[in-house]
This record gives C-alpha cells, sequence and structure tokens, in this order.
C-alpha cells in the first residue's frame, strides 16, 4: 500500500497501473494486487482507510465534544491532524499529496468513495460553520468550504514549493507556525463578505 500511494502520489491515479504497483513493490506475482484489492478503487479505498485512520489518532482531545469553540479554535482543530500527519510520517508528504490528487481527479467513482469517507466529517464541520457563521448563507459557507479545503489540501501538498516561491523562501515555518498561518487562511475565506448578488 505505501508503494501504492507513494506511486499515486506522485503521478496520479490514472497514471499508475496495479501491475506497476505490483512490480515496485517487489511483488514477483503480478496478479497479487488484483487478488488482494480487486482493481484501482479497491487500492484507492484501502489507502484512503489508512489515512483516515492515521488522522483520526491526531483529532485534538475534546473536538469530539458538543462544546462551543471559537472559530480559530475549530479551523485549528480541523487541520491539525492533516499537518501533524505530514510532519510525523516518512509517508505523510504522500498522503498528503494523494489527498490533494483525490480532489483533482474528476471521475465519479473516485468521487463516490472520496464522498462516502468523507462525507460526514465536512458535514459536521459544516454545521459547526452554521453555528460559528449564523450569517453567512448556506449556499455560500459550503462553497466556501469546498474552495477552502481544495486549496489548503493542494498548498499542504506542495508546501515544499514555499522554499522556491517567487516572493523567496517562504518554507522557515516550522509546523505549528505553518498550521497558524493556514487558519488565518481559512478564517479570512470564511468571514469575507459575499459580494454575489
Amino acid at each position: 500500500m505505501l508503494t501504492a500511494l507513494r506511486l499515486y502520489a506522485a503521478d496520479g491515479l490514472h497514471a499508475v497501473s496495479l501491475r506497476r504497483i505490483s512490480a515496485e513493490s517487489g511483488s514477483r506475482n503480478s496478479a497479487a494486487m488484483h487478488y488482494h484489492f480487486r482493481n484501482k478503487l479497491g487500492v484507492v479505498e484501502a489507502i484512503m482507510e489508512m489515512i483516515g485512520g492515521e488522522l483520526r489518532q491526531y483529532i485534538p482531545t475534546g473536538t469530539t465534544q458538543r462544546g462551543r469553540r471559537s472559530l480559530r479554535q475549530a479551523c485549528r482543530d480541523t487541520l491539525y491532524p492533516l499537518v501533524q500527519l505530514r510532519a510525523d510520517r516518512a509517508w505523510g508528504p504522500d498522503a498528503v499529496r494523494f489527498l490533494s490528487r483525490l480532489v483533482s481527479e474528476n471521475d465519479p467513482e473516485i468521487a463516490v468513495l472520496v464522498n462516502a469517507m468523507f462525507a460526514p466529517f465536512w458535514r459536521r464541520l459544516d454545521r459547526a460553520l452554521a453555528r460559528t457563521l449564523p450569517d453567512l448563507p448556506a449556499p455560500v459557507r459550503r462553497l466556501r468550504l469546498m474552495f477552502i479545503s481544495v486549496n489548503v489540501l493542494h498548498g499542504m501538498a506542495e508546501v515544499g514549493w514555499l522554499t522556491r516561491s517567487p516572493l523567496g523562501n517562504l518554507g522557515h515555518f516550522d509546523s505549528d507556525e505553518l498550521l497558524d498561518h493556514l487558519v488565518d487562511y481559512l478564517i479570512g475565506g470564511l468571514q469575507a463578505p459575499s459580494h454575489a448578488a
């Protein structure tokens, strides 16, 4: 699975065959991937479950309780697992890049998998944001949440690029500082006035 994760993260889901994953993982049996996972969607689902299990381990204590949290704390609690997974696991950067690729693929079957696994999380987050931002219309709040989510995933996937940005080396932030800047970005996007007619 780690070989599949690395290859999917580097080359995309549609550029990597099960045969290639099997060969690069050192398996002599080219049918092993089909036997264990049925098809590419089975591999993608298994990787998503592996990443989801890791992310759940990073959920800050107390975030599952119903108590009121500030918008800043809710955003920080939401992004913390992603930042920590990237920093703590050797395969964390590949996991974040894989998630970024999942939201970039225009594939209905992959969308069904992603939505089945992550929809409960986004619905909970949307309900929390509705309480925190009661004046923001639901369609606008949800659209912004999806825009921001995709941008944060892509940004986290390519955070190494910050050392070579056109504005100079911006890669000097540690994980905690990076998380605070991501939270600021998220809050700014959510609280901006709506100019849509």
